[in-house]
């Protein structure tokens, strides 16, 4: 009995045995399976991965593509837009020689329609605008159509009327010199009379003082109040900008340059070129841009600098030119390209107000030592550096203290060292 239960227990055991090692051997095999399906999953991650990440490099790469190709076109459109621009100067600059070659008036009276021209753009541009806003605006479309070329032939006549009044001037450069006397009503004149000695006789510093302070004060002192209050006065926005040309011209001078005023010289002819400024053979054009800080230089006055350049390189083929941009702001990102581009030296320099502005000069001939205030008739001629001693005062009495007297009058230039461009290669 005892040997039949023992074979039971036994057979018990075996068959518990045979069941856990049934069970052992089918976990194994479900942790086969879920190690290989796991494998599997985690082969096609990598291969999931990695057809990602090949779909993201090829969008990459069609996206440089794409940029380049764009790049590639802007380039290709600015270039031909360069061309175009350069075709067009050339045309402008043929058309400017061959009005002038048929006499001044006839150059004068095409430059006056030209820019008379380029206005009228303006109102074209809001003609157009009034035409397709939303809602549009005809009739007053319509309004700006029919002022459009009234406006444009005053504009004309205008400009031909300023460069004729320029021509007196420069034939008769003593109304250059008396305009501003005779237009003050403190200068006594006389339609019935001869106004010429009242005019020679008038000092300019009368202009900003009264007859007392004139003939009271020294000489040091009337002139250097006269030179206070003419910094001091309300000036046009011309006024700011002859002020900012000066000081670049003194800025270039320090530098050892020597520097023509051509902006103050010329006027309506200088063609853009503010400065000319020379040192050895090499020659720099300067535009200069007093604007406020808000504003900003678009690339057409970038454009206008380097035409005007060329038109200075094909009269000096021999001298190496540099067209420089001076502006008291920033310019757009447009102009900054175009100026890259064209090799035009852009500067943002600020105006210093307060830098020396009396001019002390020696004459090369009789070394009489003259000084020269900002509204004085030859300020804008009289060459600073070509003499020893010559040099900027700050005040009258420093001029003065240094030998230096004052003279208002125009007397020729054999009193001066007029500034004329040095000869050139």
């Amino acid at each position: 009995m005892g040997s039949f239960v023992f074979l039971i227990i036994l057979g018990l055991v075996a068959v518990g045995l045979m069941v856990g090692f049934q069970d052992l051997k089918k976990k194994e095999k479900q942790l086969k399976e879920r190690t290989k399906q796991e494998e599997l999953w985690s082969r096609e991650r990598a291969i999931n991965d990695e057809l990602r990440i090949k779909r993201e490099e090829e969008r990459i790469r069609l996206e440089e593509q794409r940029i380049k190709e764009r790049l590639d076109e802007r380039d290709k459109a600015f270039q031909k837009l360069i061309e175009r621009e350069g075709q067009r100067i050339k045309e402008l600059l043929d058309e400017r020689e061959q009005a002038f070659q048929k006499g001044f008036c006839h150059g004068r009276r095409w430059l006056a329609d030209m820019i008379a021209e380029k206005e009228s753009e303006r109102d074209r541009e809001a003609e157009i605008y009034l035409c397709t806003k939303r809602p549009p605006a005809f009739q007053a479309a319509q309004v700006v159509r029919q002022v459009k070329q009234e406006k444009r032939e005053l504009c004309a006549t205008l400009k031909f009327l300023e460069y004729q009044l320029r021509s007196y001037e420069e034939y008769f450069p003593f109304l250059e010199d008396y305009k501003e006397a005779i237009l003050d009503e403190r200068i006594p004149l006389s339609g019935e009379a001869d106004n010429v000695a009242a005019i020679e006789n008038t000092d300019p510093v009368q202009l900003f003082l009264d007859k007392a302070e004139y003939d009271k004060l020294p000489s040091a002192d009337r002139n250097q109040r006269a030179l206070e209050r003419y910094l001091t006065k309300p000036k046009t926005n011309w006024e700011i900008g002859r002020l900012y040309e000066r000081y670049l011209g003194y800025f270039y001078e320090m530098k050892g340059w020597r520097v023509t005023y051509e902006g103050a010289i010329k006027g309506f002819e200088d063609f853009g070129r503010d400065l000319i400024c020379f040192k050895d053979n090499r020659i720099k054009i300067v535009q200069a841009k007093y604007w406020r800080q808000e504003r900003v230089v678009r690339e057409k006055h970038v454009f206008q600098l380097f035409g005007t350049a060329c038109l200075y390189k094909r009269q000096h083929p021999n001298n190496p030119i540099e067209a420089v941009f001076c502006s008291t702001t920033e310019l757009s990102e447009e102009a900054l390209d175009v100026a890259r581009r064209l090799k035009v030296n852009v500067r943002v320099i600020p105006f210093e107000k307060t830098y020396p502005m009396i001019k002390c000069n020696i004459n090369s001939s009789t070394k009489e030592k003259i000084y020269h205030l900002p509204f004085d008739q030859q300020y804008d001629r009289a060459v600073i550096g070509n003499q020893p001693g010559e040099f900027y005062a700050r005040t009258a009495q420093e001029a003065e203290e240094n030998g230096f007297r004052r003279a208002w009058r125009y007397r020729g230039h054999q009193n001066l060292n007029i500034g004329t461009n040095p000869p050139i290669g």
